[in-house]
């Protein structure tokens, strides 16, 4: 795929990388950044979990917004720029890259890059999917800085170079390019990247794990709660949120099952609701369906919600 702003109406370029181009094509918000003449000419090759990319833009801001997050991408996308830039976000983390340095960073969550005016760049995006079994600690992974020249990623974007010179030619070919894409990312990552139980990665995933375990506690009654409207509030991808909560050693779904059957037993011993209907309790707990809150029931507590209220009413 290649786009030019060049090719597109003066009158109508703007709306075309904001409505189209960005969100669409790249998954990203484009918002011009200075005074400069707009422009953006770029070149991406789309393989089996890996997305090649190389192009020259004006002064843009590049985000990933709550809006987009709900694409359920969460690939990390590895940058290298001719010219400094920043990439940051909402809470607060910042990484200043030099000229020719490479950036590594989690398109699962919101974050901004800063890029200066009159630049080429060079992006190779991975799926996590292709990453995890070669870097047991991927999903720790979501800021990384290179320096210049660090090799396997000097490997990586030469041949990501190539590709644009020679055709890939077929499918499986695509696939056997995208898995040595991959590997190169890889050895870079497991050389720079911190241990999966490293203390202050693993005191940053548990404040995230307890606000979204705050936030699902406190939208535990809504009947559309799941890891996709906690990643929204939050501003992370639901398989991040998802990820969150296996490593904390229960899934989402468990957790918000676990929460609503502890509720719902409350409301069936408090003998000040012994006068409501247990169907009315589990719409309130957030359930949609008698079916699903029947079955969740039997095998939380073993027994169904009639037998539970029977035995405690006197």
């Amino acid at each position: 795929m290649r786009f030019n702003t060049a090719d597109v109406p003066a009158a109508e370029r703007m709306a075309y990388v904001r409505d189209f181009y960005g969100p669409v094509l790249i998954g990203l918000d484009l918002v011009p950044s200075s005074g400069d003449p707009f422009h953006i000419s770029g070149h991406f090759l789309n393989l089996p979990g890996v997305l090649v990319g190389q192009g020259h833009t004006s002064a843009i801001v590049s985000s990933r917004t709550t809006a987009l997050l709900s694409d359920g991408i969460d690939d990390l996308t590895i940058c290298r720029s001719e010219r400094a830039y920043r990439v940051t976000t909402p809470d607060g983390r910042e990484m200043e890259l030099g000229a020719g340095e490479t950036g590594v960073w989690n398109l699962g969550q919101r974050s901004s890059a800063d890029i200066q005016s009159s630049t080429t760049f060079r992006t190779v995006q991975v799926s996590r999917a292709r990453l995890r079994t070669l870097v047991p600690h991927i999903d720790d992974l979501d800021m990384l800085r290179f320096a210049a020249g660090d090799p396997a990623l000097d490997l990586m974007f030469g041949y990501a170079e190539l590709l644009e010179r020679q055709h890939v030619g077929s499918e499986e070919g695509g696939r056997l390019v995208a898995a040595q894409l991959a590997e190169l990312a890889a050895l870079a990552f497991k050389r720079s990247a911190p241990p999966r139980e490293a203390p202050g990665r693993s005191a940053v995933k548990a404040a995230r794990l307890a606000t979204a375990k705050a936030a699902t506690l406190a939208a535990l009654h809504r009947h559309d709660l799941s890891a996709t409207t906690i990643g929204t509030q939050l501003g992370i991808s639901a398989r991040y949120v998802q990820v969150l909560f296996e490593e904390g050693g229960e899934t989402f779904s468990a957790y918000v099952a676990r929460l609503r059957m502890e509720w719902l037993r409350r409301m069936l011993d408090d003998p000040r609701h012994a006068h409501r209907r247990i169907s009315d309790l589990a719409f309130e707990a957030g359930f949609r369906d008698l079916s699903t809150f029947n079955r969740q029931f039997r095998r939380h507590f073993g027994e169904a919600p009639s037998a539970a209220r029977r035995r405690e009413v006197p």
